[in-house]
């Protein structure tokens, strides 16, 4: 077997694979001969169908399969042991492959195209800043919680009332609910906030909105991660082989698509791309990545939390090992730990990496900015 290949563009290659009868007849024959073994056919003792009989039925499916076969294996045994870094995976060149004459060829020449990976930088530190918007919460946001508090909190009665239906002359009882709701003094404040020595309606609302405004930060967080990261996708000058990567598109997934279909997903598909990129260099130059100890450690602190084990205590730790070996055999469980801890890990890192401008925006605001930009 013989395997070149031809540089095509700056960020595209094709790869030659010339597979002869050397390559693949001895595993044929053999293949061939196991079926031979298992063979049942009318007319013959089982095992006994002639081996030519065998070639003729088999023989052109058992070589494709081996053809194949020995196409993918050497095919990446090739790009790994030069260092190819490749975009994607590889596409056949149908243009420069011949159709196969299994009848009568002994040899084949088959063409991959492949894209490269091109060399870029990822430049961050104190030249570059994101805003980072902090979230207030209006003043009817905290009406309506201390609204919500006071039926929380409020103390039920029954009233039975007497009603007389319509058209039906008789008479039922309804029980009907009705809320007096409790006032805004401190008994109510220690009922909310029993730790807390609340005096006054104003330091109630405070403390409410202080605790709201906390809930909020993940929301600011997700916004000042996505801002960073498409900020890092426009200033980071990665070029891409976009005619390897839209034939890729179209060709080498599960369905076809149409040139309609690749143009119209493009942009899209190319800016993630680029951020696969950038997040890859990220892991490699930062270290960010999520061991499994950090894995076990998460599983651990949140059932110690709700169970109230002592991790000290030689039982209870024992305990907590078998449940997170439970919780990590689980793989669907396992990815949603790591995609968490990943993005907790890479928002600590953007956070103490990007130069932050602070603005202040009241929560409807907020919504709205979020849902013009999301519509755009």
């Amino acid at each position: 077997m013989n395997i070149s290949r031809e540089e095509t563009g700056k960020l595209t290659a094709t790869i030659k694979i010339e597979v002869v009868s050397e390559d693949y007849s001895e595993q044929v024959e053999k293949t061939l001969r196991e079926q031979q073994k298992k063979a049942a056919m009318h007319g013959f003792r089982p095992g006994k169908v002639p081996y030519g009989l065998i070639k003729k039925i088999y023989g052109k499916a058992v070589l494709l399969d081996e053809i194949n076969h020995l196409l993918s294996e050497s095919l990446n045994k090739y790009i790994q042991e030069n260092n190819l870094n490749i975009i994607g995976s590889p596409v056949p060149a149908r243009e420069k492959t011949a159709e196969l004459d299994l009848d009568n060829a002994t040899s084949f020449d088959f063409f991959f195209d492949i894209g490269l990976t091109p060399e870029y930088a990822v430049e961050m530190g104190d030249t570059m800043s994101v805003e980072y918007y902090d979230i207030k919460v209006t003043d009817k946001m905290v009406d309506e919680y201390i609204h919500d508090l006071q039926h929380r909190f409020s103390d039920h009665h029954e009233h039975e009332h007497e009603h007389e239906h319509e058209h039906e002359h008789e008479h039922e009882h309804e029980h009907e609910h009705e809320h007096e709701l409790p006032e805004l003094n401190e008994d109510f404040f220690k009922k909310v906030f029993p730790a807390d020595e609340i005096k006054d309606e104003k330091a109630f609302r405070e403390k409410l909105s202080e605790g709201m405004e906390k809930s909020l930060v993940g929301e600011s967080d997700r916004f000042f991660m996505n801002a960073v990261i498409e900020k890092l996708v426009s200033d980071t000058n990665i070029e891409l082989p976009d005619s390897f990567l839209k034939k890729w598109m179209k060709e080498g997934g599960e369905k076809e698509l149409t040139d309609e279909q690749v143009e119209s997903q493009f942009d899209n598909f190319a800016r993630s791309l680029r951020w696969q990129l950038i997040e890859s260099r990220l892991i490699r130059d930062h270290n960010l990545k999520v061991e499994e100890v950090e894995m076990r450690d998460f599983v651990k602190e949140y059932f110690m939390g709700r169970m109230i084990l002592n991790s000290e205590d030689q039982e209870a730790s024992e305990r907590l090992d078998m449940i997170a070996n439970s919780v990590l055999s689980n793989k669907e469980e396992a990815n949603r730990i790591h995609e968490q801890l990943f993005d907790r890990k890479m928002l600590d890192f953007f956070k103490n990496t990007v130069k932050q401008k602070h603005k202040k925006i009241n929560y409807d605001d907020f919504v709205k900015m979020v849902t013009d930009k999301q519509a755009n």
